[in-house]
């Protein structure tokens, strides 16, 4: 089905890797040094470590903030457009987005 290069890339790991070792060692050792930094204020290190890490989250959780975003929006314009229609077929459509995104979500735990 797929070739041998691309189950690679399915399984390559998310964090860039670095020359010496693996991405999380890189990005744990540069938190290390921000933070045992003495010559710093404990204000510019937490700023600092913050940057690091918010670099590493958002790349981590981008998708699925693009994902909740999307769902909220369909679920809105269809709320918008059966409005537009009656009531009744509004009720119709905010109970089955409703159940939809009940469902949907059942199904990713």
């Amino acid at each position: 089905m797929g070739s041998a290069g691309e189950e690679a890339k399915l399984q390559s790991p998310l964090l860039p890797r670095a020359s010496g070792g693996e991405g999380h060692e890189q990005v744990s050792g540069q938190l290390e040094s921000i933070l045992s930094d003495e010559s710093l204020p404990w204000g510019r290190r937490m700023a600092a470590a913050s940057v690091v890490e918010m670099r590493l989250l958002v790349r981590l959780a981008a998708p699925a903030v693009l994902v909740y975003m999307i769902n909220y929006l369909m679920s809105m314009s269809t709320q918008i457009f059966s409005g537009h229609l009656g009531t009744l077929e509004l009720a119709a459509a905010s109970l089955g987005n409703t159940g939809i995104q009940v469902f949907a979500y059942g199904l990713m735990v």
